[in-house]
């Protein structure tokens, strides 16, 4: 117990006495602490907030079945996959045609999920009917009447008109059972979106594709692409940032233990003179290491947070909080940097001859 405590107190006392080269070491520590919660934080939160916002670009899956029509078990399969990750929103299409002979494409689907599903498109909603939605190149501004090559016809009132700037604004949307009754016509398209990061979209559509083979699953290369291309230079960045910082104040630690280890090989030579092993020595000195590594990870961690919250508050107008998660990776890289840094200085210290340096060669 006695020797414990000893062992803690020259630790903590090589810190106060050699306050310079003990300041250098953990300032060090905390920079390489700071700039890796900083990154790691925002990283983490724009990984997070980039999938939130991919959300509104509409389905990122398609999913298509060429003869037939989806049928109820290929729909709950389809259900069961997705969960509660995501949106599935069963879609069938026919041909109608007005009185002057126009034609036009219209879509029966669950209108209130489509908006939510898409909730990019610019929508303005008029008196009639806000379940009827009329593209905005498609919008008559009057009740109109079609004519489905499926046989059947409606009316349509005008109702949420919208924007999209895709062939959707040349379209008309019904609520899916009325379409379905006046144009005998089921869903054979089912739009999804799968939410989370590039590798769970991915798993979703490999679970797709074996749990339907018979049906035609089909990312949406737009969305799935861009979101991990965004995602892709993003972790490039931060690595290329952080392995620079980490090699730069790595070899400043470096030189500081290593000033240390030539400042102190008097008080080093007198421990072996008076029995210390090399071991000892060694550990002594990588112990203070690990004690400056612990605290400036610390200092660096609360300080990283900080300058994450005001990134965020500064450049997106919303919070970055603090990830406790990220604290555990920060103060274990902070160590393993410490005794990777205090290599070359053990080396020192295994070459100090209490005969030579008492002597005062």
């Amino acid at each position: 117990m006695n020797r414990k405590r000893m062992f803690l107190r020259l630790v903590m006392k090589d810190a106060l006495v050699r306050k310079d080269r003990a300041f250098t070491a953990l300032l060090s520590v905390a920079v390489v602490a700071t700039m890796a919660t900083v990154a790691l934080t925002i990283y983490y939160d724009l990984e997070g907030r980039l999938s939130r916002e991919f959300r509104s670009f509409g389905a990122n899956v398609i999913v298509t079945k060429h003869e037939g029509s989806l049928s109820a078990d290929e729909l709950a399969k389809l259900n069961s996959i997705v969960g509660s990750k995501g949106d599935v929103v069963p879609v069938a299409y026919a041909i109608g045609t007005f009185s002057t002979g126009q034609k036009i494409v219209v879509g029966g689907a669950d209108t209130e999920k489509l908006l939510r599903l898409n909730s990019w498109w610019s929508v303005k909603e008029r008196n009639a009917n806000p379940l009827e939605l009329i593209g905005s190149r498609a919008d008559p501004g009057t009740a109109f009447t079609l004519e489905f090559d499926a046989g059947g016809s409606g009316t349509i009132r005008a109702g949420t008109v919208f924007t999209s700037g895709t062939d959707d604004d040349s379209r008309l949307y019904l609520p899916l059972e009325r379409f379905v009754r006046e144009t005998h016509v089921l869903p054979n398209t089912a739009l999804v979106r799968v939410d989370g990061r590039p590798q769970e979209i991915q798993s979703a559509i490999d679970q797709l594709h074996a749990s339907l083979p018979q049906l035609e699953v089909e990312p949406v290369r737009q969305i799935t692409q861009t979101q991990t291309a965004v995602l892709g230079k993003t972790r490039s960045v931060v690595l290329a940032a952080s392995a620079v910082v980490v090699i730069l104040i790595m070899l400043c630690m470096v030189a500081t233990f290593s000033s240390s280890v030539l400042e102190r090989r008097r008080d080093y030579a007198v421990m072996k003179a008076l029995g210390a092993s090399n071991r000892a020595v060694n550990l002594l000195f990588a112990s203070q290491s690990v004690f400056l590594a612990l605290t400036g990870a610390l200092i660096g961690f609360v300080a990283g947070s900080g300058v994450a919250y005001w990134i965020g508050k500064a450049n997106f107008d919303a919070a970055i909080l603090p990830q406790a998660v990220l604290l555990l990776p920060v103060v274990l890289g902070s160590i393993m940097l410490a005794l990777i840094a205090s290599t070359a200085p053990i080396r020192l210290l295994q070459r100090i001859q209490p005969a030579g340096i008492l002597r005062g060669e």
